[in-house]
């Protein structure tokens, strides 16, 4: 009785007042007794009050979060670092954020059948309970373009719809296309969204079922060379935003790159990480990295062998954003505009954290 009174206080405030103000409040009259009674305002943590829990498709579930006032403007696409404590040890996640109204966000949240994290939070986040989270961080965001197609599978469909809902719900004008591919259709993310925006916005969506259990209409088949150009024949013309499974991503890029797409023009997000090392005797030979929208060269010397970009940045007092150091978040990506590396790519995207120098001048932008 007395958390829910709590909650419903502390939803009010932060939804009534603006979160400078609730902070001003809460940093003037931090004493251990607030703490005590109301943790999640009197608090120096970063937490969210879960609101809501919608169910999405098979095995897959929207949380809607209010942060308190600790929270920080975002941009559409990036993700957060949620920390879930299981059985005493704590496991880090991180999961990409939509805008909800009255200062909320959402995380879409697809079960894993042997998944720990995943399984446990369908579970056992019920609404009512506290969540710790971190600041919103991340590269995979709008940056103006005039036209851009969206191409994504599975849960990767997360950033993508948040950039496009974001544009569509500001009133941006921009050409959105998006093709969003899943196995079944029971596995179909948004898709009742896409087929508004498709009739009400006049967008080019396209969903496509790899494994169809039976027939469904207005599904079309998997992306390839011929469909590509079909459904968008300007594709050479706009930019990319890529998200899905690796080896989704992995063919994606390699279709596009058949078509002759420029790859500068294609920007990526990934949610799995991996193992990466250097090929044998890459990097031994580099001589400069330029960190160019830092306006920044970093002349290497022999104690930066064999070391990854982040490591040799790092070792030069190079000041990058730093996340998940798993090549997983993409806060530490940039694009590779002139050289070699080899390590935790996906196409020009570089993951500093888990990539290295291949060549004897690598160059490195936003």
């Amino acid at each position: 009785m007395i958390d829910s009174l709590l909650n419903g206080a502390n939803r009010w405030a932060l939804q009534t007042f603006s979160r400078d103000w609730v902070d001003y409040l809460v940093s003037n009259t931090m004493t251990e007794f607030n703490r005590r009674i109301n943790p999640f305002v009197w608090s120096y943590q970063l937490q969210a009050l879960l609101l809501a829990v919608h169910d999405e498709a098979d095995g897959v579930k929207t949380f809607v979060l209010l942060p308190n006032q600790h929270w920080r403007d975002w941009q559409a696409g990036q993700h957060a670092e949620f920390v879930v404590e299981i059985n005493g040890a704590q496991h880090r996640r991180y999961y990409s954020l939509a805008q909800r109204e009255n200062g909320c966000v959402s995380i879409t949240v697809k079960r894993v059948a042997d998944g720990l994290v995943s399984n446990w939070i369908h579970q056992h986040w019920l609404p009512g309970k506290v969540i710790r989270l971190g600041l919103p961080q991340g590269s995979f965001v709008y940056r103006q373009q005039p036209k851009l197609l969206f191409i994504c599978a599975g849960s990767g469909i997360t950033p993508c719809h948040s950039i496009a809902q974001a544009l569509l719900q500001q009133g941006v004008v921009v050409d959105i296309a998006f093709d969003a591919q899943f196995r079944h259709e029971t596995d179909m993310i948004f898709a009742s969204s896409l087929r508004d925006w498709a009739r009400e916005e006049g967008l080019n969506t396209n969903i496509a079922l790899s494994q169809p259990r039976q027939s469904c209409a207005n599904v079309v088949k998997p992306l390839d060379a011929d469909e590509l150009r079909r459904r968008y024949p300007d594709f050479a013309g706009r930019d990319i935003y890529l998200c899905g499974p690796q080896g989704f991503m992995d063919k994606t890029i390699a279709l596009l790159q058949q078509a002759g797409f420029d790859l500068a023009r294609l920007h990526c997000e990934r949610f799995a990480g991996g193992t990466w090392e250097a090929d044998a005797g890459v990097g031994e030979a580099c001589e400069e990295i330029v960190f160019q929208h830092l306006n920044q060269r970093v002349q290497l010397d022999t104690e930066d062998a064999g070391k990854t970009l982040m490591q040799i940045a790092e070792r030069h007092h190079v000041p990058l954003e730093i996340g998940c150091r798993q090549g997983m978040c993409g806060t530490c990506k940039l694009m590779l505009r002139q050289g070699k590396v080899s390590g935790n790519t996906l196409g020009n995207a570089v993951y500093l954290c888990s990539a290295y120098p291949a060549s004897r001048r690598v160059v490195l932008d936003a």
